[in-house]
């Protein structure tokens, strides 16, 4: 069979697994109603929900979001409405493209068709990849960008041309306006790319491509300096963690009386830097990978990993393949930059390992995994195409069955049934109240509504920020988002129920 026949029935299968049902399942979660609501608003008046005329950094839930994913989004909220898909898409598609354009910097590093068509292969059937490609997950999409991005690098490396030396720092830049994460991974890794490089790179023509791109980043950083990235820094930094503080003070306690060497050996500043060792290393952790995945709900399925159980002996083969080099020296650095690159963004935070900050770790993994069943015997490439076969079987069994059931809290199911009741009713009754059990609901209320845009730039009060940074709204004209315990007359209530026991989401009455 022809290669592009084959590349075009990895794409086929990676696109059905991404689109079914995508418009339902996942249910939008609130960061996913921000971007699409704020797309929303930029279409009809030109301003966020905050009033900000085209800002870079939108302000959401009193964090800062990168603005990227929201311009992306704007075309597709244009053509198709403020809906689930539309805010999607831009991802998904992203995704595929993600697949097409690892295939062709596989073949361009390793000149190996098969090789590209199995790293292409196990990257449409990853569920880290599916997971994060049927949301509009910025990650994501900087991810594609950061692929992209990479290929044109080592198209310049591979034919001095020029053309790629102006072109390859473009979706780079696209990347650091999409994500935070994206923010330390690219510099990281190109300034490793440039170290092995650097006989090529140092030229007049590097210097003009690296100040072009240096003018492009200057609103990027003005912006992130005022208040548009150091807000989800000192949110979610691994300085919002207590802990290794708390552990120094403990340890100093139990001294007598402890002098300035005991303070050396307990400072806090070194179990920060054993603390981050750690969660660097916790990436790499076998029951994030293969058994339990992330912590958060939201970006894992029940009872899996991160990757297929049977991935990991194709990962050690893989590894032992590349020791052995039995492929090029630049697949084989590129491959180790990214293994060392990709944990670092989510290593510095207090809520690692991060299977969505960490996202990029996908891409070296799964070049491992076709390196690990590349060289296998047609035997051995049945069986553990036979054990593949089970495990998608069984990710989408979790995924599409029991993660709606088991997450349906961390999953916000039910917003988009409710709120078209509330809507009804909400010129019935004098009050409004919403369980504010489930986060941020005001922002959902707003996409499902599709509340006029200029009506909440008027009205919208953040609260004060909680411990780590983030506010909420409590109330949109009678519509209260909290149960008080003395609930008035007149008033129609949104309760949450336990969806274990009720199979609903809410409940619903009135007084």
């Amino acid at each position: 069979m022809p290669t592009k026949i084959k590349l075009i029935l990895i794409i086929l299968l990676a696109v059905a697994l991404r689109f079914w049902n995508i418009n339902s399942l996942p249910s939008l979660n609130p960061d996913e109603a921000a971007l699409g609501y704020n797309a929303y608003s930029l279409l009809l008046t030109g301003k966020d929900e905050h009033g900000q005329a085209w800002p870079i950094h939108f302000k959401s839930f009193g964090d800062y979001k990168p603005g990227g994913y929201v311009y992306m989004a704007m075309p597709f909220i244009k053509v198709l409405g403020l809906t689930q898909i539309a805010v999607r898409l831009p991802n998904l598609i992203f995704s595929i493209l993600t697949i097409i354009v690892l295939y062709k910097l596989v073949f361009l590093l390793s000149k190996s068709n098969a090789l590209s068509l199995y790293s292409a292969m196990a990257l449409s059937i990853s569920p880290w990849s599916i997971h994060f490609s049927r949301g509009a997950w910025e990650s994501n999409t900087a991810l594609f960008f950061l692929i992209l991005g990479l290929y044109l690098f080592y198209k310049f490396i591979n034919s001095k041309l020029n053309n790629y030396l102006f072109l390859f720092p473009i979706p780079l830049i696209i990347a650091l306006y999409t994500y935070h994460s994206a923010r330390l991974i690219i510099p990281a890794i190109f300034l490793i790319l440039f170290i092995k490089y650097y006989k090529i790179l140092l030229n007049r023509n590097t210097l003009i491509s690296l100040l072009f791109s240096g003018i492009l980043c200057i609103p990027l950083l003005f912006s992130f300096l005022n208040n548009g990235g150091t807000t989800r820094l000192a949110g979610v930094g691994l300085s919002a963690d207590r802990g290794p503080l708390s552990r120094s003070e403990e340890l100093l306690n139990q001294h007598p009386n402890f002098n300035y060497y005991d303070r050396i050996i307990h400072n806090r500043r070194v179990l920060y830097v054993l603390s981050w060792g750690q969660k660097y290393l916790s990436h790499f952790n076998l029951n994030f990978l293969f058994l339990n995945g992330d912590d958060v709900p939201r970006s894992k399925s029940p009872e899996m990993g991160q990757l297929y159980l049977i991935e990991l002996p194709l990962i050690i083969l893989g590894i032992y393949f590349l020791l052995a080099n039995q492929h090029t020296s630049e697949l084989s650095f590129l491959i180790v930059a990214l293994l060392l690159v990709s944990p670092l963004a989510s290593s510095l935070t207090f809520q690692a390992p991060s299977a969505l900050r960490s996202l990029p770790l996908v891409i070296p993994l799964s070049i491992l995994v076709a390196l690990g069943i590349w060289k296998l015997k047609l035997v051995w490439k049945l069986f553990f195409g036979t054990c593949y076969l089970y495990s998608i079987l069984y990710f989408l069994s979790s995924y599409f069955i029991h993660a709606p059931q088991k997450y349906a809290f961390a999953w916000n199911r039910g917003f988009s049934d409710i709120i078209p009741i509330i809507e009804k009713n909400k010129d019935k009754y004098q009050n409004i109240y919403i369980t504010d059990k489930y986060d941020q609901p005001y922002i959902l209320y707003l996409f499902f509504s599709k509340y006029d845009p200029l009506k909440i730039q008027k009205q919208i009060k953040l609260t004060d920020p909680d411990k780590f940074g983030f506010s909420t709204v409590v109330q949109i004209d009678n519509i209260f988002f909290g149960i008080p315990s003395i609930i008035p007359l007149n008033s129609f209530v949104v309760e949450a129920s336990d969806f274990e026991k009720t199979g609903q989401s809410f409940t619903i009455y009135t007084k």
